[in-house]
Order: C-alpha cells, then structure tokens, then sequence
C-alpha cells in the first residue's frame, strides 16, 4: 500500500485509487474533467494512460489550479471535455440527479463519464452524507441523464465493506475493550483482502459505472412522422386507433427511442398500439446492431364490451369474455419485444425502472388516470421521456386528462398532436416528491379542475378548443351527479 493515493479508515484499508481506476482507464481519455477530485491526486496515472490534459475541480480547494463550485452547476461551457471523472461524490451533494446531468452536460457526444458512489458503506460525512446506490440504481441514474450504459463494475472487497462496519459501529457504540477487537478485526481482515472482488456484481462495497453521452441525438418527433407510411403489419390488426396514431407510433419507437427506459403500451386492445411499436423498436434495433428484449411493456384489461361485439368481435361473442388469443395472434411476430400484462392496470405496480416512451389508451376514468399518473410519472427521464395522451382530443367524456397533464404542465412541454385523439408531451424535469400526488384529480376542488380545465382549452383553437370545453362540461356535471348520488 505504498501509494500517496491510498486510503485507510481508522484501521481499514483500501487498494489505491490507481487500482480502482485500472479497469475503467480507457474511457478517461483526452480532456479530462476530475470531477470531485479532493485532495488524491491521480493525474500522474490518468496522463500516463489515456488522458491528454485534466481539468480539476471541486466544491473548495487551497490549490490554485482546481476550478472551484458546485457539481450541480459548472462554470463550463457544453461539451468542453472528452471525458469525465467523478469518484466518490454523488453520495455528498445534495443534488445527484442535477449532478449527473452536468457531467453529461460538459462531456462531448460520444465522450464518457465514469462514475463511483458507494453501496455498502457506513455513514461518512463529507461535510455530509446523503446517499447510496445499487448497481441497478446507479445505471439508472446516468441513464435519466441522457447517458447509455456501457458497464457498471464492483469496486472494493468484502473485508472492506464489513470491516468499515465494524469498525463504525465500535466507534459509535463505544467501549475500550469493544473498539480494539473492532480495530484488530478491520485490520487483519483488510490486510490480507483489499483487492476488487470482481465476483461481486450485486453486493459490492462500491460501484463503478461507465457511461457514454450519444454521438446523435434522436430526431425529433415534431413533423417527420406525419410522412411515414402505416406500417403494412400493423395495418392488418383491428384497431380504435387513426392512422395517424399508428404512424406515429411507429416513428417513435424507430426514430426517437434511444434505449434508455422501458416503452409503456397502456391500454393495446387487439395490439394495434402493440404492432406497431414493435414494428418501430425492431427495425431500431437491428439498425442499432442490438439484440431483441421484451422493452415494451402492453397493458390491458383483455375482456370483451358490450359495445364491441358486432364490431371489433363476432355478433356470437359474449361480453366479459377474454379477447387475449386474439391478442396474442396478431402480436406473435413480435412476442420477443413484448411483455404483457392482462387485467386490471391497477393491479400491477410499475417496477420497470425508467420509462422512455410512454402511451397513455387506459384512462377511461379519472381514478385509472390518477393511478397511471402515480405510477409512471415518477419514472420519466426528463428531457427525454414522451408521454402521449390517446385521449386527449377524443369527444368530450375524459376531461380528467386535461385536468392532469395541466396540474403538471410545468414539467411537461407540447410536442404534437394527431389531430384528433392523441397529443404527445415531453418531460422536461422531475416531478418534485411533494408535487406529485397519488390522487391528482379526486384531490382538487370542483374549482380547481374547473380552472385547469379551462387552462388546457386555452392552448388549443377551434374544434379541438370545443371539444375541450366539451369535456369540461360533461365531467362538471358527472361530478355534480356523483355528489347528488353521495347524499342520497
């Protein structure tokens, strides 16, 4: 342990910070931006390997050389660095998400950020402590970030990760006798096993991820897709959806999906919404040079209406009967891309991580509406997750949808619309803990819907203004009935 980057807590050895770094040293390459860099100082190996020229920064530094100021917000210009490091500091600032998307911010496409925050470890103020991720949870930090994951590593051994709780919690807990044991145990142990377990991948005492900011951007969603011809598979499969729809949602998931969280297919009837994501997301991936997974995720309750039969189903179907063969049928073709979910959507949590694209055909009242809003809103990427409203512009009897993607408008921005039902908004930061609520609509006032309600026919014109106004209608009198029925 001869080196000036090595590190001991109290009696608990760790492998120099060279070592830990040895694995990931490729991606620190060019410019290179120290992130964090405290007082171990690792630019002799970083130049030695791959970096041509390191920037230094931190929160405070004696040394003239270090750049000073929050990670949350850098004095640099975007895309000033070839690549990025930031080792052990996500876990001391108050802000992780706003951190890592300024080193996403000042890495040039294509560049790389290479990232280490603890697991396993004690309390270890710095001037504070906030924070620790798991393998997947740290991915998916860089992944609402906009970044793409090109591996997350183990860092540390076993010895180390017990031996620091030991240690700390002797330390804490007192006693002479008790904190030499503790100090003997921690010492041999960390001694005699310092080094990486590689085998760790679930269970390490640190985690160390590589990320990749993208070279090219996604297109935009905008107008390309209006061009795009109905996919010839999806154009096969019965559907309530416009053309239009199919269109775009094909385009979507070809053009725009950039693999950085699940697509959500809420509400895929006889999977038209189904084909033709899938159609998109394959031809992507094969573009991509990526294998297929099931990354669309299809919701639907699978029972047959009253209403469809004749229509949709044959005049001999019986309502209430499962429609899922039929389903699955016309979605076997693309069964490898497709995980589904029959039944109630409510029935089923969302713990899928973060959801890139995702397609909102279910909430046909407002308590779904609430739920779907609950469930998946918390894990859009923002700056990068669609959310399209199917009902949006559908006649007047969903006005909760209005009344829901207004009460969040300030997260969410204005993308298109189909003309008649869908409307697709981007995400463009997160919904704040203590914004979001799991009852969005039941949760305000007849007064306060009324006025957001209003809001949202104010941002269109003409008929789709009308139909909007409409719904508003329709819902103030479903409400003033369902009171009625209450006191009755």
């Amino acid at each position: 342990m001869k080196s000036r980057n090595a590190t001991r807590v109290g009696p608990v050895l760790f492998q120099p910070l060279e070592d830990e770094l040895r694995p990931v040293t490729e991606y620190l390459a060019g410019h290179v931006l120290n992130a964090g860099c405290g007082s171990r100082n690792v630019n002799a190996y970083l130049l030695a390997n791959s970096a041509e020229r390191i920037t230094s920064y931190d929160i405070a530094s004696e040394d003239a050389e270090v750049v000073t100021g929050p990670l949350e917000a850098m004095p640099f210009a975007d895309g000033s660095f070839d690549s990025a490091l930031c080792n052990a500091v996500l876990e001391h600032v108050k802000d992780a998400e706003a951190s890592i998307r300024e080193l996403a911010r000042v890495v040039r496409p294509g560049g790389h950020v290479v990232v280490a925050v603890p697991f396993l470890q004690p309390f270890h103020a710095c001037p504070t402590d906030f924070r620790r991720y798991t393998a997947d949870g740290l991915g998916e930090l860089g992944s609402r970030a906009g970044l793409k994951v090109v591996c997350v590593l183990p860092v540390h051994s076993v010895a180390q990760t017990l031996g620091w709780i030991l240690w700390e919690w002797a330390q804490e807990k007192g006693g002479r006798l008790r904190r030499s044991a503790a100090y003997a145990l921690a010492y041999a142990a960390t001694r005699l096993s310092s080094r990486t377990d590689t085998a760790l991948v679930r269970n390490a005492n640190t985690f160390q991820a590589v990320f990749r900011r993208p070279e090219q951007e996604p297109q935009e969603p905008a107008d390309a897709w209006r061009a795009r011809a109905v996919p010839e598979t999806g154009a096969r499969v019965p559907t309530m959806l416009v053309p239009d729809e199919l269109r775009l949602l094909n385009y979507l998931a070809e053009e725009y999906y950039a693999g950085e969280g699940a697509i959500v297919d809420a509400g895929c009837f006889l999977g038209g919404s189904t084909v033709a994501l899938a159609d998109g997301l394959r031809r992507n991936l094969r573009r991509r040079g990526r294998r297929e997974e099931k990354l669309i995720h299809s919701y639907d309750r699978f029972e047959i209406e009253g209403w469809t039969v004749g229509s949709f189903f044959d005049k001999s179907a019986r309502a209430g009967e499962s429609f899922k063969p039929v389903y699955d049928r016309n979605v076997e073709p693309y069964a490898g891309l497709v995980e589904v979910h029959p039944g109630d959507i409510r029935l089923h949590p969302w713990a899928g991580g973060p959801v890139e694209i995702l397609f909102i055909d279910v909430a046909k009242h407002w308590r779904v509406c609430d739920w779907v809003t609950w469930q998946f809103f918390p894990r859009l990427i923002p700056g990068r997750s669609l959310v399209v409203q199917q009902d949006y512009l559908f006649h007047h009897w969903v006005a909760w949808i209005h009344v829901t993607m207004e009460f969040y408008s300030e997260y969410f921005e204005y993308v298109c619309d189909t003309g008649v039902n869908s409307v697709v908004f981007r995400n463009t930061k997160r919904i704040p803990e203590g914004v979001l609520r799991e009852r969005t609509v039941e949760s305000l006032s007849t007064a306060e819907k009324a006025g957001l309600m209003d809001a949202a026919a104010s941002r269109f014109s003409g008929t789709q203004a009308a139909m909007l106004l409409s719904a508003k209608q329709h819902f103030l009198q479903m409400l003033e009935e369902e009171e009625e029925s209450a006191v009755r």
